[in-house]
């Protein structure tokens, strides 16, 4: 096989393409693996502390992303484009590893070359980047549900000027602060509380009538003397406003405008799937825009599997990593077959 070919592509290395790559190579290493993505730059990574998972009492979710990217290092020495950081790379590299020792390692190959398309080949599958076209043989889709961005206005004047789309990477930027954060689900429910360490106050603006996270968080905001929420927020009516950084917000409760001074906004919005560079492979969709798949994470185009909340699974994190390391598990099952 080419050196820029690949047994199993995973697009999308969060939680769910770390545990999909852990399973494919736990039950084959002689898989040649490439994972496209910057695994810190994915939702979880974003997520402020995690308490669900089993046997892991309470985690951040950018140190939970860390130690499965070390995990997956462990099995990889070779780097391609990899936006974890030039040092990194350096500090993994094949020098410190015997000559002899080398064909012992699989070969797990995180990138992060922005992808233009993917469509199907004769012998499986073709994925153009900016600077190449790979051959896979299978491939997994794991690309999560992006921010939903351009929605409040006044958004795009002031982003980086004070509105931010991750509460946990800059919350500790307004320590002593007041925010806004717009949004609902446990996401912003635990951006949120995370906010709560740092801000003066954080008023939650939802756009539901319920908040619609679990009653752990639920109660927690409630008993937080610096959390203010209010639910069934139209988005259409708020607006970011100020001079050259955020100093203010206002939105529409019931039928009285409200005017609340603020240093920063988070919006923590999620939007559907994108799809566009999946446009050639002609996926069957479910009626909320999801991609459809089987119970083994197998779609309508044979070789192709999906996995995580890009199908419509619960953001959940045990949940995704059951999901990842299951559909990793039944995508090297069917490269088996396939030989």
């Amino acid at each position: 096989m080419e050196n820029n070919n690949c047994d199993l592509a995973i697009i999308g290395s969060g939680l769910t393409g770390l545990s999909a790559a852990i399973a494919a190579y736990s039950r084959n290493p002689d898989l040649k693996i490439k994972l496209f993505g910057i695994p810190f730059d994915s939702n979880t990574a974003k997520k402020g502390e995690i308490e669900n998972i089993p046997g892991i009492n309470k985690i951040v979710g950018v140190d939970f992303i860390q130690q499965l990217v070390q995990q997956v290092e462990s099995f990889n020495l070779e780097f391609a484009q990899d936006k974890l950081g030039e040092e990194r790379a350096e500090e993994t590299s094949d020098t410190q590893v015997p000559e002899e020792m080398k064909q012992d390692f699989p070969k797990i190959i995180v990138t992060n070359e922005m992808i233009s398309s993917v469509s199907k080949s004769e012998s499986g599958f073709e994925i153009k980047t900016e600077q190449e076209t790979i051959k896979s043989n299978a491939i997994i889709i794991s690309t999560g549900v992006p921010e939903l961005k351009q929605t409040i206005k006044g958004e795009d004047e002031f982003e980086h000027k004070g509105v931010s789309y991750c509460a946990v990477c800059d919350g500790a930027l307004y320590r002593g602060k007041k925010v806004a954060i717009i949004g609902k689900g446990n996401f912003v429910a635990r951006g949120t509380l995370f906010l709560r360490k740092y801000c003066r106050k954080i008023t939650l603006l939802c756009p539901t009538d319920e908040l619609k996270c679990d009653k752990r968080f639920l109660k927690k905001l409630q008993l937080a003397q610096n959390i203010v929420i209010k639910t069934g927020i139209d988005l259409s009516t708020i607006e970011i406003s100020g001079t050259q950084m955020v100093q203010g917000l206002r939105y529409r409760e019931d039928d009285e405008v409200k005017d609340i001074s603020v240093n920063g906004v988070f919006i923590e919005l999620k939007d559907k799937p994108d799809f566009s560079i999946f446009a050639n492979l002609n996926l069957e969709k479910t009626s909320e825009g999801f991609i459809k798949t089987n119970e083994n994470g197998s779609t309508n185009v044979e070789g192709v599997f999906a996995a995580g909340t890009v199908k419509g699974e619960l953001d959940y994190a045990p949940i995704l990593m059951g999901d990842g390391y299951k559909t990793g598990y039944h995508a090297t099952n069917s490269l088996k077959k396939k030989d």
